[in-house]
Order: structure tokens, then sequence, then C-alpha cells
């Protein structure tokens, strides 16, 4: 049985539509798809969010989201688009541009109960100009069970890491890649228990990669590329990951089918054995458009969020979209056919974003999406 508020909203009766939490000056500021936004630290939820000429940092409070103003002046100047990395001390961003990165530590101050600058941030530069529209689109940062820290990123249809022990001396970049991907490929970098590792999505190729090193191997030691799938026109640059503390992990992805009918997102599970099962799910219809998925994880009881942008075919550009989303235990995978609306603001709303750390247990979640108008609004799944 279809979800009744998502029968309503496909028969175009009015829902009430949601209100942003807060507005920036660039548009669609929760992107881009392998990039995290959002972390829960210090009972408060946090986000790092572009703006003109920077980013800030954002924390929730009971009367809304308050920008963390004080650490305007060291944002100023570097790259915009953030994916954070966090635990109850520290906090770590890559931020990203396309001829570039930058990476900013914060640590939380206890005398002054908010974060500071926990060193100066650090500027990479790529090794020369991107050839026009194979710059870097987007940046995912971890740290392995060594302490290290590692940053992946696309440039020049090739995917890179850099590794720091600590996050101020970087190592030189290492392409993961052995063949050219397409300018419109992209990658993320996860931390499991023993080892990180590299997916990445290859169009020219027809297929999804991964690739890992153990942490105890030489930092440009890595294994041969694991085929997670190939053929099918399964490849596409949407990537999001979500890990296990037991080292399960979920890759959310769109396909390129494209196709009325068919399943447009892949679930990619990668098991602690290294084997690897992909599940198509949400289907494309004559009106909707699944696209741009996340996974998100809760710790205890251990579930599986999955959430996607919902696109209407059907509406006048610039198409109305909605987030979706839906949730099912480990043990037994159960994706349902349809998935319920979390958000609608009566604009193309996009780009959802969460947290990279499983949520404790006790918490409600908090993901964001915005618009092209630079409105953020806020979502809970409880």
């Amino acid at each position: 049985m279809l979800n009744l508020a998502l029968l309503l909203a496909f028969q175009g009766l009015c829902l009430a539509a949601d209100r942003p939490v807060l507005r920036v000056d660039v548009p669609y500021p929760t992107r881009d798809k392998p990039q995290s936004k959002l972390w829960f630290a210090r009972g408060s939820w946090w986000t790092w969010l572009p703006v003109r000429g920077g980013s800030g940092v954002w924390k929730r409070t009971g009367t809304g989201w308050e920008r963390q103003s004080h650490l305007d002046q060291h944002l100023r100047g570097l790259p915009r688009q953030a994916d954070v990395w966090a635990d109850g001390e520290q906090v770590h961003a890559v931020l990203v541009e396309p001829n570039g990165l930058a990476v900013v530590g914060l640590r939380w101050s206890s005398p002054d109960q908010r974060y500071r600058l926990d060193a100066p941030p650090v500027k990479l530069s790529t090794p020369g100009p991107a050839v026009r529209g194979q710059g870097i689109e987007s940046a995912t940062i971890t740290r392995d069970s060594r302490r290290r820290w590692w940053i992946a990123y696309n440039w020049n249809r090739d995917m890179w890491v850099r590794s720091s022990l600590d996050g101020r001396q970087w190592s030189n970049p290492v392409a993961v890649t052995t063949s050219k991907a397409s300018d419109d490929d992209l990658c993320s970098i996860v931390a499991l228990p023993d080892r990180v590792g590299v997916v990445w999505s290859d169009q020219v190729h027809d297929a999804v990669y991964f690739r890992w090193r153990l942490d105890t191997a030489p930092p440009d030691e890595w294994s041969p590329a694991e085929v997670v799938q190939q053929g099918g026109l399964n490849a596409d640059d949407h990537i999001h990951t979500a890990v296990t503390e037991g080292g399960i992990l979920y890759v959310a992805t769109k396909n390129s089918l494209d196709a009325v009918g068919q399943a447009q997102l892949v679930l990619r599970i990668r098991d602690t054995q290294g084997r690897w099962t992909n599940i198509p799910y949400a289907q494309r219809t004559e009106k909707y458009h699944p696209s741009r998925p996340i996974a998100l994880l809760l710790a205890d009881p251990a579930r599986l969020f999955l959430l996607h942008t919902l696109y209407r075919l059907d509406h006048p550009i610039p198409r109305q979209s909605t987030i979706v989303w839906q949730t099912t235990g480990l043990s037994r995978l159960e994706l349902a056919p349809v998935a319920t609306p979390l958000l609608d603001a009566g604009t193309q709303l996009n780009d959802v974003t969460g947290s990279k750390a499983p949520l404790p247990p006790g918490q409600t979640w908090i993901v964001l999406a915005s618009d092209q108008d630079g409105n953020v609004y806020e979502g809970k799944l409880n």
C-alpha cells in the first residue's frame, strides 16, 4: 500500500510547504553529492555551509540555527564546498574549488563552549590548471585507525588521494584510478576498521570501482581495483557512503538507465569479506525521477536510512522536487517500492545532506536540503 501522504502529493493535492531554517547567498548550499555537511556533538547539531567569499559554521539551538561568526575570518577567501569529519573534540573539513583544496581543523574549547580554529588552514593546489570542465568537483575526508587523515577527490578525469599524520603536512597526490574516467565522475573515501577505501564512478568504462589500502601499509600501496559492478549503464556520478562500526560499507548511487519503469538508484553493499551486493531501488516513472541519493546509519538499533531527491518531470522548468526517505533494519534489508515524503518547499529542493558518523542512540536525526535561492530546509528522521 502506498504511503497516504505520497499519494496526495502524487495526485497534486495541496500539502503544507516546508519553510527554510536559514538562508545563504549561494545557490544549493548543501551540495555536493558525496559530501556530508552535518555533525552531532556536545548535544547539538552543527553544519558547515558555503557563503559568498568563503564558508560558515552554524549551530542548531532552541531558537534556530546560529552562525558561529567568530570563525568567519578564518574561512574567508578559502574554497566553499565542505565535507566534514567530526568526533566529540575535533572537526576537520576539506573545502573544494576547481583548482584547489583547503583543509581546516576546529577543536572544541571548553572554557569558551565553542569551536576554535585548531591550526592555520592548509591550502592544497593541483599540479596545474585543469583541462576545461575537468577540475575538482568534489572531495571527501576521513581518518583511519592510526589517526592518519585522508582526502580523495576527482581532477583531470582521475581520482586522487592525499594523506597527513597531523592535518598540516600533506603527502603528494596519488592516483587510485588506473584509467581515465569521464569529466563527470566522482569519488568518495571511507574508513573501514583496518583500512581506507575509495569508491568511484567511471562512465567511460560503465563501471563502479573500489580500491583500498591497509592502515599498516605505506600510504601509496593500494590494492587492485575491485569491480563493484560493470555494464548495463550502472555508473553515474552520484555516490554517497556510510559504514558500520563492524566495517560493512553501504554506497547509495544512481545509475544511467534513465528509463521509465526501471530502478534509477542502486544500493551497493560491501561485506566484511569484500563481497559486493548491488540492490536496485526507486523506480523512475513518467512523472517522477529519483536522483542524488544518500545513505545514513543509526547505531542502535542498527538501521539504514536512504534519502533522495524526487524530481517532478511533468512540472515546468525549473521543475519542482521533493526530498523523500525510507529506512530498513540491517539484518534484513527491506526497501519499500515507494519512499515517504520528508521535505516539500514548492521549489526545486535538492542535495539532501546528513552526518558522516552513525547517529548515537536517543537522538533525533537532522538532515538539510536546499534550493537555488540559497534557502536551507530541515528534515527530522524520527
